[in-house]
């Protein structure tokens, strides 16, 4: 029962925010993006590989920003579109709207994929968790409750 109360809070939470916080843009997702954000120290991120053609994407995008917004977590939330011809399409979409950045792959995707995680396949939703201390974390689909629990609150 907490935890759709929480799912609620979260939703609600959603809802009330200001529409400013969305991206405004797509930024290029190119072979130097990937150890930019690796690098990046100031907080954790976790960061979402999706596909036009994934249908758990919406998702999990969603699901991710409810269960951020009800714990307050600072840490950041990314979206990486592997389709990047879908760029104009994509600020425009709600679960888009949800993310922090919004990026799109700018050249071919199976090398940018190998750089990201060289056992990664192509498939989506891949989530990836930044510590904000240089590690990173992957999962292929939604991580489940408790190790999202441990990534909102910062910690490995």
């Amino acid at each position: 029962m907490s935890s759709i109360f929480n799912y609620a809070i979260g939703l609600s939470m959603l809802l009330c925010a200001p529409v400013l916080a969305a991206p405004t843009e797509v930024e290029p997702f190119d072979k130097s993006t990937w150890p930019t954000l690796i690098n990046d120290k100031r907080q954790p991120a976790i960061i979402v590989f999706s596909s036009v053609s994934c249908t758990h994407c919406p998702g999990a995008i969603e699901r991710l920003a409810t269960r951020r917004a009800a714990s307050q977590s600072a840490t950041r939330l990314y979206v990486v579109l592997m389709d990047s011809e879908h760029d104009s399409a994509a600020l425009s979409s709600p679960h888009h709207r949800l993310a922090d950045r919004l990026f799109a792959f700018r050249g071919r995707s199976q090398p940018l994929q190998y750089l990201v995680n060289p056992d990664w396949r192509g498939m989506t939703p891949y989530i990836a968790y930044i510590d904000g201390k240089s590690a990173v974390r992957f999962v292929l689909g939604e991580p489940d409750d408790r190790t999202l629990v441990v990534w909102l609150q910062g910690k490995k």
